[in-house]
């Protein structure tokens, strides 16, 4: 049966007096001494460093919260506080899978949080499982991670059919697309959201004139926009990451092809800006899963608070993270003390209340529960320079 721990969770890191000691039995990849340590695996390097570095400081933030307030409020491991370490994946599979060895083999850590790249996770979960170690992932959203249930991962972030199909229907209504471009990378995240936006565009009569693809570590993009542009798109639809993005706004720009330019959650970051270079990203509208503008009192919360922490916003893939540690502590709280019962609680707890995103379940296959008719998504656009809300 499952229990409904959305009360603890939520006053959490309101306990601002609890003891500094504490028990809990370990066991594999349990507590030590007076901490439990958990990992934060992503790329930490390289073009996509700043989803692993945005994941790894939502964690952190988070940790550093529930530390200065005295620990894990309850359950077995109460007072302990919470060490967090990072791994580097450089979003290469390969490489996640040496980080998935590492992490298993390594029993000090309860629990990891990643991967940002679909094809790092998918190479990395197989070895996870095998070694019962607690995956929750918040930002790899390709749909055949969580086709099958594995018990061990939970991903907190809607998956690829669900962020292509809206942003067909976006494209279709709110940004009034009439022929559409579409451009996306030869991955396992360009392929999910591709082949859901297609399907979506087909079925609400979008025309979707041409779509390409492009290959890892391509930098001149010319010759698929110049498709694209021959074909008679009308607006341009980027389904890939910041770094494939800001690179293809850039050069779009610069060849004159002055569309409307829609690109997926990957790229909402200020290193979209940075890298296209203002003039060309403004007007960029973004498909979000995360509104730093929002006013509702959990994100505005979390934006000040990690602002007045770090020194800056937090980037997407932070606030993510964030909401998936208090997934974690659920479990402890719940009576989790070592990587099995962690899974076991997690699996068992029937409903969240989440510091920014609020009601939280999982569905049998371990992801979001999705309200029929609820967007899970939000539009917002580049405006004077910083990422915004979206105006028509």
């Amino acid at each position: 049966m499952k229990v409904n721990k959305a009360m603890l969770v939520g006053g959490a890191v309101l306990a601002l007096t609890l003891s500094a000691c504490g028990g809990g039995s370990g066991g594999d990849g349990g507590s030590s001494g007076g901490t439990v340590t958990v990992a934060v695996a992503g790329p930490m390097t390289g073009d996509n460093g700043i989803y692993g570095n945005d994941q790894l400081s939502g964690v952190k933030f988070a940790a550093d919260e529930l530390n200065k307030s005295g620990g894990i409020p309850s359950g077995p491991l109460k007072g302990k506080k919470i060490k967090v370490v990072k791994f580097d994946d450089v979003a290469d599979p390969n490489q996640g899978a040496s980080v998935a060895q590492k992490i298993c083999d390594d029993t000090k850590i309860l629990a990891v949080f990643g991967h940002s790249n679909s094809s790092v996770t998918l190479a990395a979960e197989p070895i996870y499982e095998r070694c019962n170690v607690p995956l929750y992932v918040s930002y790899s959203s390709n749909p055949e991670i969580t086709a099958k249930l594995h018990k061990n991962l939970f991903r907190t972030l809607v998956a690829d059919d669900k962020m292509g199909s809206e942003m067909a229907s976006y494209a279709h209504g709110e940004l009034g697309f009439k022929k559409v471009g579409a451009l996306a990378s030869d991955d396992d995240y360009g392929d999910g959201l591709k082949v859901n936006f297609n399907k979506t565009a087909k079925e609400l009569g979008l025309n979707v004139v041409k779509t390409v693809t492009t290959s890892a570590k391509q930098k001149d993009f010319t010759p698929q926009l110049t498709e694209l542009r021959n074909a008679g798109a009308d607006s341009i639809v980027l389904l890939n990451t910041y770094t494939d993005a800001a690179l293809q706004i850039k050069q779009a720009r610069a060849m004159g092809f002055d569309v409307p330019i829609f690109v997926t959650a990957g790229s909402n970051s200020p290193e979209l800006i940075k890298i296209a270079g203002a003039d060309a990203a403004e007007g960029t509208i973004i498909d979000g899963v995360f509104d730093g503008n929002s006013t509702e009192p959990g994100p505005a919360k979390f934006v000040k608070d990690f602002t007045a922490a770090n020194g800056k916003a937090p980037g997407e893939s932070a606030a993510l993270s964030y909401d998936s540690f208090f997934v974690f502590l659920a479990a402890l709280e719940a009576g989790a003390d070592d990587r099995k019962s962690v899974i076991e609680k997690t699996d068992s707890i029937d409903s969240f209340d989440l510091p920014i995103g609020g009601a939280f379940s999982f569905n049998d296959t371990h992801e979001p529960k999705i309200e029929a008719g609820k967007t899970s998504t939000v539009l917002l656009q580049v405006k004077d320079g910083v990422i915004g809300s979206y105006t028509k």
